[in-house]
């Protein structure tokens, strides 16, 4: 944790921007990095912008260079940091593995503003090439990850650029967010002309910031190529990325959601696992099916703040819409009507002024210090309450409750004790609702 004047939202931005990269080429030592297994998904089509600076719109289609092939970035939690409802995953799929969105193409950008725009405000969608230009430059069935080096001849425009034509890929995940904000809205009987979307009430982020089509350890032997982890790679890098640098959890204590969202038997028992002795209400263990724990009402507690709130949220487990569609569409009334009890009882509510849900309580200014577009939650962003002695700060900085969320996170970690086999259990391998299939 750091204690540095920088917010926790705009430190993690150049954090985690290059990690993958820094383990990988630069990280000491005579055995490679655990984090380097994640190379081992090969390289992918990737893009950078043609301007220098974020840009102006919202929204991640923008003209757009292609750049040829490179690894992938790890990411940012994607949405408002304030959101009041928050997906959790394990770590990033990884579109670009599977044989009908091989076009998919991929950020690779060198301006840590640019990096900060995309994640949020990505929304329901990533980024292709139309499939007619992906073949024209040449891709095709023998463009297979990971072996494949084949690089798209696309040829340069009059300023020496690739230039390419970009489309949204449309996210089947993010798409079953977008429709449960929608129920929801009916269920609350919100106006007509609500704005609730993912990426600005609902955040959607993961526990491991780098991506892969599947989070295993196991060999598929319907997919050979697919590379597993060993247990040696996943053991480092749980501890690299959610235990030493902590990414998520930072992340989880600045946004500081009122409700959690997770989805998947093999999501549920990373998460429980892994954060086993905060949970004040239901009990959740490993293991335990996500059909249950629906029935349940789980509270993931935060902590106590200085004047003696408790900060907590609840947790909702769920089938995942995608992985299990049909225990999912079984689930989907309990899940919007947990979501109407929890928005009647206060946790989270709408706000007619700006016509989406009101955001929890802390600091944030990643989009006004990154200038990457203005807040629309000024009036409703509220820092927490800050004793004295946490006050040291001589240097005025926007960051004036991080002292707070750093108390707050370390008092978490402290009580925190992992169940061995969270990580294990949460194998795409052990789990027919896996979240990521092709």
């Amino acid at each position: 944790m750091s204690d540095s004047r920088v917010p926790t939202e705009v430190e993690l931005v150049f954090e985690v921007m290059p990690c993958n990269a820094l383990r990988v080429a630069q990280e000491p030592g005579q055995q490679p990095h655990p984090c380097s297994y994640f190379r081992s998904w090969g390289t992918y089509h990737s893009y950078d912008y043609e301007t220098s600076g974020p840009p102006l719109q919202r929204g991640i289609l923008q003209k757009s260079q292609y750049l040829g092939r490179a690894p992938l970035i790890p990411e940012l939690l994607s949405g408002c940091r304030k959101a009041p409802l928050m997906a959790v995953g394990i770590n990033p799929n990884l579109p670009g593995w599977w044989p009908n969105t091989q076009n998919s193409i991929n950020p690779m950008f060198d301006d840590f503003k640019q990096y900060a725009h995309y994640f949020r405000y990505r929304e329901v969608a990533k980024l292709q090439l139309p499939q007619a230009d992906y073949t024209a430059f040449g891709g095709g069935p023998q463009d297979a990850p990971p072996g494949s080096k084949l690089e798209l001849a696309v040829p340069q425009d009059d300023h020496g650029l690739r230039t390419i034509r970009v489309e949204l890929q449309d996210q089947k995940m993010y798409q079953a967010y977008q429709s449960l904000l929608e129920e929801v809205a009916v269920a609350l009987s919100l106006p007509a002309d609500h704005k609730l979307t993912i990426g600005e009430d609902l955040s959607y982020g993961n526990m491991i910031a780098c991506p892969s089509a599947k989070w295993t350890t196991r060999a598929d032997p319907s997919n050979p190529s697919l590379p597993p982890m060993t247990l040696a790679q996943q053991a480092g890098i749980v501890e690299e990325c959610f235990h030493t640098r902590q990414y998520f959890l930072r992340q989880l204590f600045q946004s500081l959601p009122t409700l959690l969202l997770v989805f998947s038997q093999s999501t549920a028992n990373a998460f429980m696992g892994a954060l086993k002795g905060r949970f004040s209400a239901g009990n959740p263990n490993v293991n335990d099916p996500v059909t249950a724990l629906l029935d349940r009402d789980i509270r993931l507690k935060y902590g106590d703040l200085p004047n003696g709130t408790e900060l907590d949220a609840e947790v909702i487990f769920a089938p995942h819409p995608t992985g299990d569609p049909a225990s999912w569409a079984t689930a989907k009334p309990r899940v919007i009507q947990k979501l109407k009890a929890s928005a009647q009882a206060g946790r989270f509510q709408y706000n007619p002024a700006t016509k989406h849900l009101t955001r929890p309580g802390g600091s944030c200014s990643f989009c006004t210090m990154l200038e990457i577009g203005p807040c629309d939650y000024l009036e409703e962003i509220k820092s927490l309450p800050v004793p004295l002695q946490l006050t040291g700060m001589s240097v005025p900085t926007p960051a004036v409750d991080k002292p707070v969320q750093n108390e707050l996170l370390k008092e978490f970690i402290r009580t925190t004790h992992p169940a061995p086999d969270g990580w294990a259990a949460g194998d795409d391998g052990s789990n027919r609702d896996s979240a990521k299939q092709g």
